[in-house]
């Protein structure tokens, strides 16, 4: 093989796409991995300008290095509609217009798409944390600096009132160890492989019901579960016990405390598809303005309640990690239901049961 077919074979092989344009910046040449890896036909781009996939605001800058009178190369990123979804290429230009042999332009089209995908959710999770350690020390402190000031009270105080403040030094603990919870909850999320294991889920409610005592004030929060199960179920156990407590903790937060007798729901179907969790409550309800917004980080849609806000954001999350959905309805004063549908494993492999 010379080296012209050589030159040739490695084009056509690689993954990267080749543009030769004439003169008049016209498409002469397209390797043909544009076939291979976008099944668009080269034929289809032929004669088409250079300058229809160039967004129009760069068309100057183009049109500005290309004058030159000398060969020069340029770095640009483009983005391509192929089959209704933005693709990004890295172009590297090569400007031989004025090349006796050549008389035009050479393109090597790089896809950034993954690379480019990869980089905004490492800028979207460093946001993220940013955030996370700046809300945190922050909210820390708070329970821990209030907990040391009713201790120094304490010491003080009459054998009655010490009773009173220990009461209050424990509501301050149960705070801050439902926050450092939250918090391990958020960067297990992000880090942690999904798994695959077999779920007692009524089981599960029970244990995450358990462990709400120490958020209610009361016991006239009733809760009443059912569970209807086609099959068996698997999914990632952190993860479903994490999105369940996140809601039940949320739903008793804001329960309204001027109805005689608030309740939570909880429903649970499962099938060999999927298992949907339908939570409703007559809690205070969410207004209409907030409802795309409560599953924001550190968001807060009403003042009633001292949470840090990461609740339902980690559970949009972490139902996003299972592949699932969550949907949300409520009427203010009336009560919430979210719909969480994840789902279930039970038809794929594993090599751990």
């Amino acid at each position: 093989m010379d080296n012209e077919g050589l030159f040739r074979e490695l084009v056509e092989n690689s993954n990267d796409i080749l543009i030769i344009t004439n003169q008049e910046l016209k498409i002469r040449y397209v390797s043909s991995s544009v076939k291979r890896s976008y099944n668009i036909e080269p034929i289809r781009v032929l004669g088409e300008s250079i300058f229809s996939f160039v967004s129009a605001d760069r068309v100057e800058a183009w049109r500005e290095c290309l004058s030159k009178k000398i060969e020069t190369s340029f770095q640009e990123e483009i983005s391509l509609m192929i089959g209704g979804t933005p693709v990004y290429f890295d172009v590297q230009v090569s400007n031989f217009l004025h090349d006796r042999n050549i008389n035009g332009l050479v393109l090597k089209l790089h896809d950034i798409t993954s690379k480019r995908s990869k980089l905004r959710e490492l800028e979207k999770t460093n946001q993220q944390l940013d955030q996370v350690i700046y809300k945190t020390t922050h909210d820390l402190r708070a329970p821990l600096m209030s907990a040391i000031g009713l201790i120094r009270l304490a010491e003080k105080a009459s054998e009655k009132e010490k009773d009173r403040y220990i009461g209050l030094v424990a509501q301050s603990l149960f705070k801050l160890d439902s926050l450092i919870e939250e918090m391990n909850n958020f960067f297990r999320n992000e880090k942690l492989a999904v798994q695959r294991e077999k779920i007692d889920i009524r089981a599960m409610l029970n244990d995450s019901v358990a462990g709400l005592h120490s958020l209610l004030d009361d016991n006239r929060i009733q809760i009443f579960i059912k569970v209807e199960a086609k099959n068996e179920l698997y999914t990632d156990s952190v993860r479903l016990r994490s999105i369940i407590g996140n809601v039940l903790s949320n739903a008793v937060k804001y329960f309204d405390t001027r109805k005689t007798e608030p309740f939570i729901r909880i429903t649970v179907s499962i099938t060999d598809e999927i298992c949907e969790l339908r939570f409703s409550d007559n809690g205070i309800g969410i207004e209409p303005q907030y409802l795309d917004k409560i599953f924001e980080l550190f968001f807060r849609a009403t003042t009633q309640s001292q949470g840090t806000g990461l609740g339902l954001f980690i559970v949009k999350d972490t139902v996003e990690k299972l592949n699932g959905t969550i949907d949300v309805e409520s009427i203010p004063g009336q009560g919430t239901t979210f719909v969480i549908s994840v789902p279930n494993q039970i038809l794929q492999p594993s090599a751990v049961e």
